[in-house]
């Protein structure tokens, strides 16, 4: 009875052995997966140093077997980069711009029932700008006139106080001519732009007419 519980113990050891043998070659084998990738040049690199060689290429990683498991794409340049948020900012321009279009049909077709209620909303927009130009025009040709008795009296006196007063009042006029100036040319500029605007408006309503038949 001794004797068979000992060969019982000792054959517990021999299998423990074995399995612990078993797990080592286990753990020691290449089952751990392998990376591979080409670097610049063209020269294959593999194992763990592949990544470091080829920071800038594709890698693949490989099971113990040879099959793919994963694969890393190569890192973007630059210049895919620049490229590809051009691309985007043309996408999203486009698609914006679209959109806008679609909203100025809308607007058009819901303040608009006949093509006279677009030139009555023009004409009344320009009349407003044009008054503002008339008053702007009047005052600059009457500056004009104001600046040029200045210089007349300047040239027939002799008198210094008064010769300073007069080119003090030259100056300060031409300065209030140049704003006013700068003025009118901005309600110039306002009234081209409100004249092209319904123009367009016109152009898209008669083809949103045509279009509904």
């Amino acid at each position: 009875m001794k004797t068979t519980f000992s060969t019982t113990r000792v054959t517990y050891r021999i299998t423990t052995a074995i399995a612990v043998v078993l797990a080592a070659l286990v753990m020691s084998s290449p089952a751990h997966a392998i990376k591979k990738c080409k670097d610049a040049d063209g020269k294959m690199h593999y194992g763990d140093t592949a990544v470091e060689e080829c920071e800038n290429s594709k890698v693949t990683t490989l099971t113990d077997r040879g099959f793919v498991k994963e694969e890393e794409e190569a890192p973007k340049t630059d210049e895919q980069i620049r490229s590809e948020a051009e691309e985007l900012a043309l996408i999203e321009r486009e698609q914006r711009e679209k959109t806008e279009a679609e909203e100025e049909k809308r607007r058009i077709l819901s303040i608009y029932e006949r093509e006279e209620d677009i030139d009555r909303q023009r004409d009344n927009q320009v009349r407003s700008v044009q008054s503002n130009i008339d008053v702007h025009e009047s005052y600059l040709n009457n500056m004009e006139k104001r600046v040029a008795r200045f210089k007349q009296k300047l040239a027939e006196t002799d008198n210094k106080v008064l010769k300073g007063q007069l080119e003090e009042s030259i100056a300060q006029s031409k300065t209030r001519m140049e704003e006013y100036s700068l003025q009118l040319e901005s309600l110039e500029q306002q009234k081209a732009e409100i004249l092209e605007r319904f123009k367009k408006e016109k152009e898209t309503y008669l083809a949103l007419k045509n279009e509904a038949g």
